[in-house]
């Protein structure tokens, strides 16, 4: 799962700026989003997204990609202007990006191990006050406590990030295939 989130814009906006296909913007319900994507929900290659808003920001969800993840000029692209958040989780790796005006600032992993990796970003280390509240090392690369998801999504927390989970699963939802890179 990648979630890419922005502050102060619309899920629309949001969309433009990740590239959607704009022949295929529509709000979906549930029902009409699985008939139209559901064969390809699960391909790396079919871009398919759903998006929509919390709070006072906008959020992708990349059911078929991850852009956000894999292009790191993406996360700097659409945080022109604004902040911007991507969290991605899957059975192995899991990610934490944060980006203001354009640049990524901070950035981690955690993969089969138990220690955060790949600090990136022009101060990657902007969130380790907040780490260590949740009983991390930086330092050691030791997550402490919590799992690495459940680290990752209190650090978005901490920035205001949030998402209700009928959003994901049952309300209609702005959806979309992402123009491939």
């Amino acid at each position: 799962m990648s979630l890419t989130f922005v502050k102060g814009i619309t899920a629309l906006q949001l969309l433009e700026r990740m590239g959607a296909n704009a022949a295929t913007v529509a709000v979906r319900d549930q029902g009409d989003f699985q008939d139209e994507f559901g064969s390809r929900l699960f391909d790396l290659d079919a871009y398919v997204v759903s998006a929509g808003r919390w709070g006072d920001w906008a959020w992708v969800w990349e059911h078929s990609s991850w852009r956000c993840v894999e292009d790191t000029q993406l996360i700097s692209d659409v945080s022109q202007g604004t902040t911007a958040v991507v969290l991605h989780f899957s059975e192995g790796p899991a990610e934490f990006r944060y980006a203001e005006d354009g640049q990524l600032l901070s950035g981690f992993s955690w993969e089969a191990s138990t220690e955060l990796k790949d600090l990136i970003g022009g101060a990657p280390s902007r969130f380790d006050s907040e780490l260590r509240k949740h009983g991390a090392n930086p330092e050691t690369g030791d997550y402490g406590p919590l799992s690495p998801r459940a680290l990752f999504l209190r650090l978005a927390e901490g920035v205001g990030v949030g998402l209700a989970l009928d959003d994901l699963h049952t309300a209609p939802v702005l959806s979309a295939q992402l123009t491939a890179p």
